[in-house]
C-alpha cells in the first residue's frame, strides 16, 4: 500500500478526472436546494502522491474552494477517512488551512468501523461517498447498507470494485487442500467474498468450473450492482484500465437515485473512452497522419453517431413530442456511457436540419428544453 502513493498510475489519472469532472456540476445541482453537502473519502491516503500528483482529498478540497467562490456558493464540507498512521499524518499536513476553516474533518481508523460515524456528522443533508479502497477485501456489503438505506434521497456513491482481485480469492473454492488450516483459509475467503458483494449467489456460478475468469468477474460485478440496486439505486459500473486495449484494472461503480446524475456520469466516461482512443492511437514517439482517415477517434465518433441516428429514428417514432433533454436521458439511461453530450447535440441537429425533428420556436438553434415535433 505503500507504493501506492510514490507516482499516479495512469489508472488513478482517469478515476480521479471522473470525480473531478463529475462533483462540480453534482454540487452545482443539489446546491441550488441544500445548504450543505457533504463528500466522504472513505480511502483518502496521504493527499498527495510522492510525484506531487493531487489525491482524492487534496482535489475535493481545491474543488470546495471553487464552489465556494461561485456567483451562489455552494457550500462543500469534506470527510476524510485513513487507517495508514504515515498517510494520516500527510493527509493532515496537506489539509490543514481547510480543516481549520472547518472545510475538512479528518478521521483516523477504518472506513467499515467509522460509518456510524460518519452518518452521524453528515445528519440528513445530501452526500457523495468517495469509496476506494487499496484492495477487494477492505469493504463488505454491511459496511455500505446504513448508506445505502439513508432517508435522504440524495446519497450517492462511486465505489472502486477490484473485480480481478475479488475474482482471485473467489476462485480458492476449488483450490486442493491439504491441511485443516488451508481448507479453513478457503473457507474464510468465499465467506469474505459473500460478505463484500452482499449474497452467496455467486457460488453455483463458481462451482461449474468452465466459465473464463473475465466471465467470472463480471458475474461477481453484476450480483454486486443488483444487490445496491435493490435499494432503489439506478446503478452503472465503467472499467478503469490502463490503456483501451488493457484489460480492467477495476471498475468504478456508480449508484444515484437522481436521473440527472445518470445523465452526467454517462458523458462524463464517453468523454474519457474517447480520451483512450485518442491516446492509443497517437503514441507520443510515433509520427501522424494529417488524413482522417487514420483518425481512430474521428471513426469511432462517426461510427457511433450513425449508430445514434438510427436508435433516435426508431424511438421519435414512438415519441412524436419529444426535447432533446428527454432524449439525452432516455438513451443515457439505454446505452449508459456509449454516446457523449456532443453526439446527441448533433443528431438533433441533424434531424432539425433535415427537417424531420421541427422545433415549436421555428429556430435551428434550440436548448435542450424546447419541445421537438417528429414529423418522419
Amino acid at each position: 500500500m505503500d507504493e501506492f502513493f510514490v507516482n499516479v498510475k495512469n489508472w488513478s489519472k482517469r478515476k480521479h478526472r471522473l470525480l473531478g469532472k463529475y462533483l462540480p456540476p453534482f454540487s452545482a445541482k443539489v446546491g441550488s436546494w441544500a445548504k450543505l453537502i457533504y463528500c466522504v473519502d472513505g480511502f483518502a491516503g496521504a493527499a498527495k502522491y510522492e510525484d506531487g500528483s493531487a489525491g482524492s482529498p487534496l482535489m475535493m478540497a481545491q474543488i470546495a474552494n471553487k464552489c465556494a467562490s461561485w456567483k451562489k456558493p455552494v457550500h462543500l464540507r469534506l470527510i476524510n477517512v485513513e487507517s495508514n498512521a504515515e498517510h494520516y499524518k500527510s493527509l493532515k499536513h496537506i489539509t490543514q488551512n481547510w480543516e481549520e476553516q472547518g472545510t475538512v474533518v479528518n478521521l483516523e481508523g477504518h472506513f467499515g468501523d467509522l460509518v456510524p460515524t460518519i452518518l452521524s456528522e453528515i445528519s440528513d443533508n445530501p452526500a457523495l461517498f468517495f469509496v476506494d479502497p487499496y484492495g477487494p477485501t477492505y469493504v463488505h456489503f454491511s459496511h455500505l447498507l446504513p448508506i445505502l438505506r439513508r432517508e435522504q434521497r440524495t446519497t450517492e456513491l462511486i465505489i472502486n470494485f477490484d473485480a480481478d482481485g475479488l475474482r482471485r480469492i473467489a476462485d480458492t473454492m476449488h483450490s486442493k487442500v491439504s491441511t485443516d488450516r488451508a481448507f479453513k483459509a478457503s473457507l474464510t475467503n468465499i465467506e469474505n467474498v459473500t460478505e463484500i458483494i452482499g449474497s452467496d449467489e455467486w457460488k453455483d456460478y463458481f462451482s461449474e468450473g468452465s466459465n473464463t475468469a473475465q466471465e467470472r468477474e463480471k458475474k461477481l460485478l453484476r450480483i454486486y450492482m443488483r444487490n445496491i440496486a435493490k435499494h432503489d439505486y439506478n446503478v452503472a459500473a465503467y472499467a478503469i484500465r490502463k490503456s483501451i486495449k488493457d484489460a480492467p484494472k477495476y471498475y468504478l461503480v456508480y449508484c444515484t437515485r437522481r436521473r440527472d446524475g445518470i445523465v452526467l456520469m454517462s458523458n462524463f466516461i464517453r468523454e474519457e473512452e474517447d480520451t483512450l482512443i485518442a491516446e492509443s492511437s497517437s503514441p507520443p514517439n510515433q509520427p501522424k497522419f494529417p488524413s482522417e482517415e487514420f483518425d481512430d477517434l474521428h471513426q469511432e465518433i462517426t461510427n457511433r453517431r450513425k449508430e445514434l441516428s438510427f436508435l433516435l429514428f426508431n424511438y421519435l417514432r414512438a415519441h412524436t413530442q419529444i426535447t432533446r433533454k428527454q432524449i439525452r436521458t432516455h438513451f443515457s439511461f439505454e446505452r449508459f456511457g456509449e454516446f457523449s453530450d456532443k453526439d446527441y447535440n448533433a443528431a438533433v441537429k441533424d434531424f432539425i436540419d433535415a427537417s424531420k425533428l421541427l422545433p415549436r420556436h421555428g429556430k435551428k438553434r434550440i436548448n435542450d428544453e424546447e419541445p421537438l415535433t417528429f414529423v418522419g
